[in-house]
Parts: structure tokens; C-alpha cells; sequence
């Protein structure tokens, strides 16, 4: 009977012990089920400026999370708006029962510094070893190019994609984040993917510039805190940042795509083929003009031109639809491999996009074209780089016929064959000249008639051009696909520098029986640190405005010139095609090399008369 009751006492000892462990765990024993989301807030000046994470923050405050642990680290703010956070030390917090309990202050440490990122790893897993934990890195984000997470008191020193990769690898995760999630702009890349992708089951980034807000964090809390497995989390972390986006009206550009990283292999060898398609132009006349075709016509995200910056990316599905058309290439598994690895994706049903993006350098720089082959993403496509970007041939684009009146009364140039392998784009160049002898160029355009077989483009010019409301303004072209081309036109709102950027819908319904133009807002580009501005900002009425009419080049120096202010009316500004007034306009073709070289045609003089263009002479042009 002793032995017994001894045994009895041992047990209820052994049971009280692990019931005690468990009481403990979030001191550093295992939770179970249970979810931790770690989020690393680098606010930069997007908190500075705007507070926009301290907002995010108050959305997960209101948000019923249960027993969901959410871990955030702060900094890289020269000021934070809210919640009593430090702009002079690295802090962490928890979110306990709606409100932001200090856990640790630290001192003033670089977020775009890979160790900084290591150590919140390393402390999180140590401190919340839950066998479910998500991680969102939040600040800007720029892509292959430059990385995520720009510290605003380091200079915006970031964490490249190596870094970042590193620093992940570097925290030896006892077990892969289910979800890594970036809220930032520009990060929906393949490559972002392939070098993250042992640490993470489920990836979701956006391939575009996120409007100011970024994602829906209440909604992002209560999924995680909720049963659902991630990839329905995932879909919530979309659906909210889109609802979110068309409450504010800017989901015309937003987009957000879920990744399934199990699938990176098939990827791998989806890419590979793509890199091929590509690579395969340099002995295949066709095949290039359809690359340097597909190019210019897919989506592109984060700008595109030198004069507003350019991430150079595009969509790899809507670029790999283009580049292969009546090209004998078996593109199926790339498809079906992107479909795999991109299950769920949310934009604008104005955009058809695959939901991943790849880097391709449509405006030159050699040192980050050096940067990406260091990545060692791809070896196939990097050969590729190599041989057409880093070796740079003495002659690039040339002329057969620099400008002739073809049968129909257009203005046509022709290039020879090799010219198309280097052919970043071909553009048509509008000006007039004033009685003083200025010449004023009024647009710049890609729409232009092309025959690839014969390297011969035509002029289409017919005597239009485009005004906000009815103001005449100086536009270039963007990019082009089925649905809609999109324009950019430099203005002034409110006594501020930035650019006015609109789209023309050309798929219509009941409700626009004919094709018209959007405006998609005010974009001022790529900021002195070469990170874009994160935000399209709506014209109102009231906003005072003025237009560029036109651009004066003296030698190489753009001066623009303004028209007269005028005020915005009551719907928001309109974009609208007037006739161009009667008289004399030169037309010239501008092509660009993949080197950013520009190689100008001759010029065709047109008599525009009751709106109809007549090509008067076509003479060398000189830009004096």
C-alpha cells in the first residue's frame, strides 16, 4: 500500500511539473499550435513623413488576436509619429490584451544592416519558440536592384537581396516561417524567391509600387491568430490589401501575389527556359524581335525610363506570352510552373499579370547589371547578360535609311538585322518651331507602326494631342498591352514638382461603350536615395496646376516650359485628345540602344491643315 501511494504521488508530481512547463512556455518552451508574427518595421521616412507605420501598428492593436504572439522590432526612423516609439534606439515590443508593452530598448542600430535583422531572428526564436511563426519585413522595397529595409539614419543603407538572404540563413531557424511576407513595393520577384525560399514555405510580396498604406494588418492578425492554414492566410493578407486599396481609390496599379516556394525547383527550370528564349535571339533575327517586342509591350512596375527611374522589372508571364508568340518554343511548363508557384494573385482586372516579376535591365547600369550576376540566380540568363550588357560591341543600332516617304505619304525608317538584338525601343519624337527658331518638343510616343521582319517603322502621326482639362500637355509613353497604354506628363500641383500619371483603357463595356482615359494620379518618382515613392496621389478639385507644354533641349539640357496656371474642377480632372493647330511640325524617330544610347533619324516636316498631316520634306536632323 506505501509502494502504491508513493507511485500515486510521483505521478501527480510528474503531472504538476509538466503542467508548470507548459505555464512557461512563452519564457522559452515550446507553445504547440500556437503562432508567433515577428515584424520587422524599418519605418525610413515613410514613418518620418507620413506615420504610415504607426498606423499599421494601431490596425493591429484592434485587432482580436487570441493568443497569437505578435513580436515587432522598430527603427530606421528619424521620427516616429505615434505610440511613444524611439527614434534614437532599436526597440521591441509585444502586442498583449490591444495594447504595445515594451519588451527591449536597444541602442541605435542599422535596420539595413544584416546582422540587425540576424539578431531579431535569433532573439525571436529563442524568446517565442512557437512551431508556427510568419515574418513581414516593412519599409521600402526596391527590388533586385537595391534589396528592402532602407535605414533613414544610415544614408537609407538597405539590406541587398544577398544580405537579406544571409541574414536569414545566418539565424539558423530551428523551423521555416510558414509566411515571409514583404509590405513593401517591388519585391514580387523571382529572385527575391529563389533566395529565401529554403527559410519559408509560403512567400507574399507585391510586384508594383504598394499605395501608401500598405496592407490591412487587422485583417493579416485575425487570419494568423485564426486555424486557417497559410496559404488561406495568405489569400486574406491579398483580399484585405486590395479592399483596402479600392477604399482609397488606387487599386487601378495595386497588385499582391502569394508564392509557394515548394515549387522553386520547377521554377528554377521555368526560368532557365526563359533565359534560353531569350538568350537563343542573339543567332535568331525573329526570336529577337519578338524579345525586344515583348519588352516594350508587357507590364512593367516602378518606372521604367531614365528620366523618373527605373526598376527594371516585368512581368515574367505577360513578357514570356509576348516574346513567344508564332515562335516555335514549348512554353507550356513555363506556364504551368508559374501557375504552381504563383497560386493566388490580386490586381486590377485591367491588368493581366502572371503575379511574378523578373529583372531586366531596360535602362542601363553596368554596375547593377554586375550586382544582379552576383547573385547567381541563373547561370544561363547571367551568360546572357554578360555577352550583351557587359560587352559592349563598337557599333549597336545603325540605320539602312535614316527617313523616306514610303507609298501611303508616312514617314519611314528601316534599321539593318544586327541592329534588333541591341534595340531597346524605337519611339517617334513630335516638336514644332516657334517664330523666335525654338524648337519645342510636344510628345514622345512608341506608337509607331512596326515590321520586325523588315526592321521597318512607319510614322503614325495624326494630328492629335492629349490636354488635361484642355490644358495641351507634353506626355511620354510608358508601356502598352492589350488592356491599356500608360502615359506619364510632368507637372506642377500646388507650387510642387511631380509627374501626372494616366492610362487609356481600350477594353470597353456597357458602362464605356469607347475607349478613354484614366487618371492614375501624381507619382514624383524616384527620391534622391533611388527609392520610389511608394504613392500615386490623387488630382483633387481645387488643385492648382501647370502643365509642361513642351521641352526646349539646348545641346543635351531639357528645359520645360509651363503653360498658365489653372484650377482642377469639381470631377477630378479629365484626359482628353484635341486637334493640334494648323501649321508646320517635325517628327523624328528616336532609337535607344540597351545601353540608354539614343540614335536619331532624319527629320520629316508635316503641313497639318484642317486636321489632316501632309509629309512636306524629309532633311537631316541637327539638334542646334
Amino acid at each position: 500500500m506505501i509502494k502504491r501511494i508513493i507511485a500515486l504521488c510521483l505521478l501527480i508530481a510528474i503531472i504538476l511539473s509538466t503542467l508548470a512547463a507548459c505555464g512557461n512556455a512563452g519564457e522559452g518552451e515550446d507553445t504547440g499550435d500556437r503562432r508567433t508574427l515577428f515584424i520587422y518595421m524599418c519605418g525610413s521616412n515613410l514613418e518620418t513623413k507620413q506615420g504610415l507605420a504607426s498606423k499599421n501598428i494601431s490596425e493591429l492593436l484592434a485587432a482580436d488576436t487570441g493568443d497569437l504572439n505578435i513580436v515587432i522590432q522598430t527603427g530606421g526612423a528619424k521620427t516616429w509619429r505615434s505610440h511613444g516609439i524611439s527614434s534614437t534606439a532599436v526597440q521591441r515590443y509585444e502586442i498583449k490584451n490591444g495594447a504595445l508593452v515594451l519588451i527591449e530598448t536597444l541602442s541605435q542600430l542599422n535596420m539595413g544592416d544584416p546582422e540587425t535583422l540576424t539578431d531579431f531572428l535569433v532573439w525571436g526564436q529563442e524568446n517565442y519558440p512557437t512551431d508556427r511563426s510568419m515574418l513581414v519585413l516593412w519599409d521600402h522595397g526596391a527590388g533586385a536592384a537595391k534589396g528592402i529595409c532602407f535605414d533613414e539614419n544610415y544614408s537609407f543603407d538597405g539590406l541587398s537581396l544577398m544580405e537579406l538572404h544571409n541574414a536569414i540563413v545566418d539565424a539558423n531557424l530551428v523551423k521555416p516561417f510558414e509566411i515571409i511576407g514583404f509590405d513593401a513595393c517591388l519585391m514580387g520577384m523571382y529572385e527575391v524567391a529563389a533566395l529565401i525560399n529554403d527559410n519559408a514555405r509560403y512567400m507574399v510580396a507585391s510586384e508594383e509600387i504598394e499605395p501608401s498604406g500598405g496592407w490591412d494588418y487587422k485583417a493579416l492578425a485575425e487570419a494568423y491568430a485564426s486555424d486557417q492554414e497559410p496559404l488561406e492566410v495568405s489569400k486574406v493578407i491579398c483580399d484585405s490589401f486590395m479592399e483596402k486599396c479600392k477604399a482609397k481609390g488606387k487599386d487601378l496599379l495595386a497588385t499582391l501575389s502569394v508564392f509557394d516556394l515548394s515549387f522553386i525547383n520547377d521554377m528554377r527550370k521555368a526560368f532557365g527556359e526563359t533565359a534560353g528564349i531569350i538568350h537563343n535571339g542573339i543567332d535568331d533575327p525573329q526570336c529577337s524581335s519578338y524579345v525586344i517586342e515583348a519588352m516594350n509591350t508587357c507590364e512593367k512596375f516602378g518606372g521604367d525610363n531614365a528620366y523618373q527611374g527605373a526598376a527594371n522589372m516585368l512581368d515574367l508571364i505577360s513578357f514570356i506570352r509576348k516574346a513567344t508568340e508564332d515562335v516555335s518554343y514549348n512554353t507550356v511548363d513555363i506556364f504551368l510552373a508559374a501557375q504552381d508557384f504563383v497560386p493566388y494573385c490580386v490586381c486590377s482586372d485591367r491588368r493581366k499579370l502572371g503575379g511574378v516579376s523578373f529583372y531586366y535591365p531596360m535602362v542601363y547600369d553596368r554596375k547593377e547589371i554586375e550586382g544582379y550576376i552576383s547573385l547567381g540566380i541563373c547561370d544561363e540568363y547571367n551568360d546572357y547578360l554578360t555577352q550583351f550588357y557587359l560587352n559592349t560591341p563598337k557599333v549597336t543600332v545603325e540605320y539602312t535609311d535614316k527617313g523616306r516617304v514610303s507609298d501611303d505619304g508616312a514617314f519611314t525608317v528601316s534599321l539593318t538585322p544586327a541592329s534588333i538584338g541591341y534595340l531597346s525601343q524605337i519611339n517617334y519624337v513630335l516638336m514644332q518651331t516657334n517664330g523666335d527658331g525654338e524648337r519645342h518638343i510636344l510628345c514622345a510616343s512608341s506608337d509607331v507602326d512596326k515590321d520586325w521582319d523588315s526592321m521597318t517603322f512607319t510614322s503614325s502621326f495624326e494630328g492629335v494631342g492629349l490636354a488635361l482639362d484642355g490644358h495641351r500637355l507634353f506626355n511620354t509613353s510608358i508601356s502598352e498591352n492589350y488592356e491599356f497604354d500608360t502615359f506619364s506628363a510632368p507637372v506642377v500641383v500646388n507650387g510642387e514638382q511631380t509627374s501626372l500619371r494616366f492610362a487609356y483603357m481600350k477594353i470597353t463595356d456597357a458602362y464605356r461603350p469607347e475607349p478613354y482615359y484614366r487618371i492614375t494620379g501624381l507619382w514624383s518618382g524616384y527620391d534622391e536615395n533611388g527609392l520610389p515613392n511608394n504613392d500615386f496621389v490623387p488630382l483633387q478639385p481645387g488643385d492648382r496646376v501647370q502643365v509642361v507644354t513642351g521641352v526646349v533641349l539646348d545641346g543635351d539640357n531639357p528645359t520645360e516650359i509651363l503653360g498658365d496656371e489653372f484650377v482642377i474642377g469639381g470631377d477630378g480632372g479629365s484626359i482628353t485628345e484635341i486637334p493640334l493647330d494648323d501649321g508646320e511640325y517635325q517628327f523624328v524617330f528616336v532609337a535607344t540602344d540597351i545601353f540608354g544610347n539614343t540614335y536619331t533619324s532624319d527629320m520629316a516636316t508635316f503641313e497639318l491643315s484642317d486636321g489632316k498631316a501632309t509629309l512636306t520634306k524629309v532633311e537631316e536632323y541637327k539638334n542646334d
